[in-house]
């Protein structure tokens, strides 16, 4: 029977009093969820329009603060968003300040968006100052540190390859070495064509920098906060004759004002070769002596060797930096030490670096005094090993690499026919040593002093040394195939500094509607350096490396020692800009250089400029417009500068003792002789005039924003070393002026915010460069019929020219006949009268029938930059492309002929071309090789994940792919050189890294 049990006080059956519980509780709970759902249910919409304009801003981000819901306006700028009471609503929008609005009990929000004003007010480094980006008139392109090239970066430069219109930045092949970089073109034919570097305010001169593979890389990668380019004469007139090839200014990062921070960042980078040389496969190989050689098949070996294989390799490197930084209302601080191992592709070839760097700042005086020091130390170790791919590439393939038998040559399989048979490469790289150690202090510290009582002027001193000490060692033993010597020995030590010190007053003031900044200066900069050592061959004893130098012989060793030598650089610099109303802007600089590298009568040079922009933007009968646009500036600049980049006291004789192999027998002895070298005493400054008119813009509310440049500029007075007519000097060269030369481009940046929001954002980075180098003007050549001076040495044969100095030509124009063709397209084989055409018909081919074709350096470039997020990832590549150039392929002119197969009595292997052409001789003057270079490559692809949900530390995983994806017609391995021979395999780079802060 069932039974009721009640509860004894109140008498009510429990199972009745359970079912009352649940019918209260589901009432209550029915009560809160309806209430609940009516909060979240709630509708809030609005419209958002610009304050100054009421226009309606289309695209505005809304978001809920701390989530990721939201939602982005209309045509008509409206929104609509479900909200609680409680939510708090984030309004942002391109060119504009963000707002906050709490929702609270409305359900209509109408925004009105206050431009940011601030953007317009950046700062912009320029030199020996800074400016405010509106008021710059000279052509000046920063890159910060957001926008980088990420991934595992050996060298600053590097930075920067494809960021900046008219910066064309070579990385090259190797991962430690420096990149070449031109800006607006080649402006000299031999004086140094790379741009003038300055680091914080302070130039650096790289003079004396041996023992390393890149002067640059005391500066860590890690530690820059942007880099600034000065582009045209405007810019740069303010450094005179170290400004005609550009300058580039890194800006260092310093701490944050109450954020104590410790930053590391570390990866690893796997590097596999991207392509290998076009060389006949062992089979083939045996093919090949088959079909053009048969009488020598009984000379074929019974290996299968891959020698490119035997002397490359997939590399491990890494990279580990870590930095400290903070800063108060009095003092500033960043300490950062770095330590990359970089392990290159040839076998054995290997770059370690390791950095420490301090910036310190402290403000004293009731802040009228800033004080900053700077210290940068790096020290390099360099194992070079030599670049023995092209020997490797054509070594008789069914060779063996080792043979127990040659002991004399240290178990390696060698020729031993003639004086002039390759060495084995493997045996090259592993018993050659060669070995660079530099150790580099590049200390600065600068005085700002805000002179009291004088508003606005401001007295600044900066004093600098930078000390430079390298070591170069290389030793080769007795067992290292020579038939010149026996074992070899070799050491250098180079000592060198360099002290530069200078001041200036600046004087800021508006007056009315004016602003006046008034800048004056005075510089001194001394270079000294300093080489000893010792060379020597027929070692009596290889046990002991390169560490005793009592090995050598006495009548084979060669001490030198360069006289020390000092250069010395003194200037007076002055520049003012004024601005009127904010609309018309104008800067006049001036520089006045004495350097010692000149002689009497040319050590100084004045290089003034000057630049006008108008802000059309601040018309009265623009202001229709600027609904559409958000700046408008033109530019206007003409200025000169110098170059003085040559060796010191080109002007006058040096005597040296000759070697063994020029000496006068007076009787029975043999007297050396004091030689002279051949100089110029009237050399002079290159000097380059430039003319610049440009625009600013910016759109749709600084969402799309660019510039667009048209240069000019000619380089005079051209600095060449160049032949000279037996009897008119004491040598055949002689380094003298020799003519003009002229650059003329377009040049044009946009930037473009596609989204930016909190929970995505993407902008693009696009510059395009189009640049004409002409030849104007060769004073020197030697007769009025030659065509110029012959340049471009090849391999193949020996004093061979492919290139020409040439009027009205390009700087590496190509010099070459034309091949000529049969009906199916092949080129025609046989002897040079009937391969190739005749020019003059003359019935005879010679030196009057070889024609300018084709230049090497790429006259158009073009690069694509993206930087994404969405959420806590991001993404970004950049895709780099050069355009309208020519490479000439030594490799394959010089290996691609069947009789290459047994010349110099050995067998010899052949580039793949001959398959193709079946050229029995070599052609090495035949346009055949000069191919399109035009190419498009993925220069850098990275993609990182952050961990933000911390709030004292944020971590960052990332992995980058640099050099991949190349595009081009070019048959060789790199379309970025001018002509193909030193073969060094390009490599692509796996990154995989962490970056965590705190």
């Amino acid at each position: 029977m069932n039974q009721k049990y009640t509860n004894s006080k109140s008498g009510v059956p429990l199972g009745e009093r359970a079912n009352s519980l649940r019918r209260i509780l589901l009432v209550f709970l029915m009560v809160f969820a309806v209430f609940q759902l009516q909060a979240q249910d709630r509708t809030v919409s609005g419209t958002v329009t610009d304050a100054m304009t009421g226009e309606a801003l289309p695209g505005t981000s809304v978001k809920i603060k701390g989530t990721t819901q939201g939602t982005t306006t209309s045509l008509e700028g409206e929104f609509k968003l479900q909200v609680n009471a409680d939510d708090i609503l984030v309004f942002s929008f391109i060119g504009y300040k963000k707002q906050e609005i709490e929702v609270g009990a409305r359900s209509v929000i109408d925004i009105q968006m206050q431009e940011d004003i601030s953007q317009l007010g950046e700062v912009v480094v320029v030199g020996y100052g800074q400016q405010e980006e509106k008021d710059v008139t000279g052509v000046v392109s920063t890159v910060k540190e957001e926008s980088f090239n990420r991934g595992q970066i050996a060298s600053p430069e590097r930075l920067i390859t494809g960021k900046i219109a008219g910066v064309d930045v070579s990385p090259g092949n190797t991962r430690a070495g420096g990149a070449g970089i031109t800006i607006r073109g080649i402006g000299s034919i031999n004086a140094q064509s790379q741009p003038l570097i300055v680091v914080d305010g302070v130039p650096i001169n790289n003079d004396g920098s041996s023992g390393t593979r890149n002067a640059n890389n005391f500066i860590n990668p890690a530690d820059i906060e942007s880099v600034t380019v000065l582009k045209d004469a405007s810019a740069t007139a303010i450094y005179g004759s170290r400004g005609a090839a550009g300058v580039i200014l890194y800006t260092t990062k310093s701490g944050k004002k109450g954020q104590n921070t410790v930053t590391y960042d570390g990866s690893f980078v796997f590097s596999e070769i991207l392509r290998e040389p076009d060389f006949l496969s062992t089979q083939n190989f045996r093919n090949a002596v088959r079909q053009f050689s048969p009488q020598n098949e009984s000379r074929l070996g019974n290996n299968d060797t891959d020698w490119f294989n035997e002397v490359t390799r997939s590399t491990l490197s890494q990279n580990h930096n870590l930095s400290f930084s903070g800063a108060t209302d009095k003092i500033n601080y960043l300490v950062s030490v770095n330590h990359m191992d970089n392990q290159e592709v040839i076998k054995g070839d290997r770059n370690q670096v390791t950095r420490l760097s301090m910036r310190l700042k402290t403000t004293v005086l009731n802040d009228h005094l800033d004080i900053t020091f700077n210290t940068k130390n790096a020290l390099t170790n360099d194992e070079y090993k030599p670049n023995v791919v092209g020997t490797a590439v054509s070594f008789d393939p069914t060779r063996p690499v080792y043979d127990p038998e040659a002991e004399e040559f240290g178990g390696y399989f060698e020729w031993n026919e003639s004086s002039i048979d390759p060495i084995n490469p493997v045996s090259t790289i592993e018993q050659t040593q060669s070995i660079g150690e530099n150790r580099r202090s590049f200390n600065s510290i600068n005085f700002d002093l805000k002179i009291p009582g004088v508003d606005g002027l401001t007295l600044s001193a900066t004093g600098s040394y930078d000390l430079r000490n390298g070591q170069n060692k290389v030793f080769e033993p007795f067992s290292l195939r020579n038939d010149n010597r026996d074992g070899y020995m070799q050491r250098s030590t180079n000592n060198a500094y360099t002290t530069t010190l200078f001041t200036t007053l600046n004087y800021n003031k508006s007056f009315g509607e004016s602003d006046l900044d008034i800048l004056g200066g005075y510089e001194f900069q001394e270079v000294f350096s300093e080489t000893t050592g010792y060379e020597g061959i027929n070692l009596t004893d290889d046990s002991k490396s390169f560490n005793d130098p009592t090995v050598i012989p006495r009548e084979f060793i060669d001490l030198y020692r360069a006289f020390p030598i000092t250069n010395q650089l003194q200037s007076y610099f002055g520049r003012v800009n004024y601005s009127y109303d904010s609309k018309y802007l104008l800067t006049v600089t001036g520089r006045l250089d004495g350097s010692t590298k000149f002689g009497f009568g040319n050590k100084y040079g004045f290089f003034p400029s000057a630049a006008f922009g108008w802000r059309i933007i601040e018309e009265d009968f623009f202001q229709g417009l600027t609904g559409v646009f958000n700046d408008l500036k033109l530019r206007v600049g003409w200025g000169q500068t110098g170059n003085q980049n040559i060796g010191d006291y080109r002007y006058d004789k040096f005597y040296f003792l000759s070697d063994a192999s020029a000496t006068y027998q007076f009787g029975d002895e043999y007297i050396q002789l004091l030689r002279p070298t051949a100089v110029d005493p009237n050399i002079q400054w290159e000097r380059l005039i430039s003319t610049n008119i440009g625009i600013d813009f910016s759109f749709m509310k600084g969402r799309l924003s660019g510039s667009l440049d048209l240069y000019d500029k000619t380089t005079d007075q051209l600095l060449y070393n160049v032949p000279v007519p037996a009897g008119t000097n004491v040598g055949d060269r002689v380094i003298t002026n020799i003519g003009a030369m002229n650059n003329k481009g377009i040049e044009l940046a946009l930037n473009y915010i596609a989204v930016d929001n909190e929970q995505f954002g993407w902008d693009l980075n696009y510059n395009f460069t189009y640049n004409q180098n002409r030849i104007v003007k060769l004073d020197n050549e030697i007769d009025e019929n030659s065509p110029g001076i012959q340049v471009g040495g090849i391999t193949g044969d020996i004093g061979r020219t492919i290139q020409v100095l040439q009027v009205g030509q390009p700087i590496s124009t190509f010099y070459s006949y034309n091949h000529l063709y049969d009906d199916a397209g092949k080129p025609l084989t046989g002897g040079t009268n009937s391969i190739y055409e005749d020019i003059n018909e003359d019935g005879q081919i010679n030196e009057n029938d070889l024609q300018t074709q084709g230049v090497a350096i790429h006259p158009i470039f073009t690069n694509l930059s993206s930087n994404m997020r969405y959420g806590n990832f991001d993404l970004s590549f950049t895709l780099r492309a050069k355009l309208g150039g020519q490479t000439y392929n030594n490799t394959a002119s010089a290996n691609g002929w069947s009789g290459r197969l047994t010349e110099a009595q050995i067998l010899n292997n052949l580039h793949e071309s001959v398959i193709e052409t079946g050229f029995q001789n070599r052609q090495l003057l035949s346009n055949y090789y000069i191919e399109n270079s035009s190419f498009i490559k993925l220069d850098n692809l990275s993609i990182g994940y952050n961990f933000n949900q911390f709030d004292d530390f944020r971590l960052r995983l990332y992995g980058t792919v640099q050099n991949m994806l190349p595009i081009s017609g070019y048959s060789g391995l790199d379309p970025e050189v001018q002509i193909d021979n030193n073969i060094y395999p390009p490599s692509t780079a796996f990154i995989f890294g962490i970056n965590a802060k705190f």
